[in-house]
């Protein structure tokens, strides 16, 4: 099955055309989207209960107040991973390997600057082997429209600070949070960090995600993405100095893990 989560906050005007174009996209694909409100204060919550009303696979996970984006992919994580285990896929089953068709989860914003057609190559990537897809505006062929000078430095330095720090075989795009993900490798990282694997609340989310499930998969790819920002409607809920800073956090977290690993082996 192939769940998609959608973290929203404020995308009232966005989410109907997504939605449209996702059920477009994906209509021979078996598939469920989970829909995160986190604690919007305009008419989100509305939009996805009149849709969730005509189409009985969109779900519907509420937060009464802003949470930021690592709480509301928890909530859609957690979500998928209980809906699963209703369907008769418990924790077991996330192993196997017999699976035609493996359990997959698909991320991505919700304000409808991302693609939805780039969803089924991420599905077919998944099904044909890899753990973990990127939708990268870095790899061959991937474009960026509409990003301010700023915007577009920060995930671009980004990207190298973590290639640095932690590099990914197979990764350029560390901050885009467009990706697929085995349940499996989602299920893991549950297992080893508890059911709130993403700690920090602002965008540098998705960089702890990515550096957190990565060691669990055993192929990393990417697609390469067309970003067009220019379509968001809305104002930007990134502050530019919090996600800065939760950059400088993660990289001093993974140089001190270090260095206690090299201090053990010494001692």
């Amino acid at each position: 099955m192939l769940y998609i989560v959608l973290p929203a906050y404020n995308e009232a005007a966005a989410l109907p055309a997504l939605l449209a174009d996702i059920e477009q996209n994906c209509a021979p694909i078996p598939h469920q989207i989970v829909v995160i409100n986190d604690g919007s204060t305009d008419s989100t919550l509305e939009v996805v209960q009149n849709y969730a009303q005509t189409h009985n696979n969109v779900h519907r996970v509420n937060h009464d107040q802003n949470q930021g984006l690592g709480a509301a992919l928890n909530s859609g994580f957690q979500y998928v991973m209980s809906f699963n285990e209703g369907q008769g896929n418990g924790p077991d089953n996330y192993r196997s390997q017999n699976q035609e068709v493996p359990d997959m989860v698909i991320t991505m914003d919700a304000d409808n600057t991302q693609p939805a057609d780039r969803i089924p190559v991420l599905y077919e990537k998944i099904c044909s082997g890899s753990d973990l897809v990127i939708a990268s505006r870095y790899a061959l062929g991937g474009e960026q429209h509409g990003l301010s000078l700023g915007r577009r430095g920060l995930s671009w330095g980004a990207g190298k600070f973590m290639n640095y720090f932690a590099p990914i075989p197979g990764v350029r795009d560390y901050s885009c949070g467009f990706r697929a993900y085995r349940l499996s490798l989602l299920a893991e990282s549950a297992r080893r960090y508890g059911p709130n694997i993403i700690k920090s609340r602002n965008f540098s989310g998705m960089v702890e995600l990515l550096l957190k499930v990565a060691p669990f998969a055993k192929l990393v790819t990417e697609i390469p993405l067309a970003l067009h920002y220019e379509r968001k409607k809305g104002v930007s809920k990134m502050r530019i100095r919090a996600t800065i800073w939760g950059y400088v956090l993660l990289i001093y977290q993974i140089k001190r893990k270090r260095w206690k690993t090299v201090k053990w082996a010494e001692e």
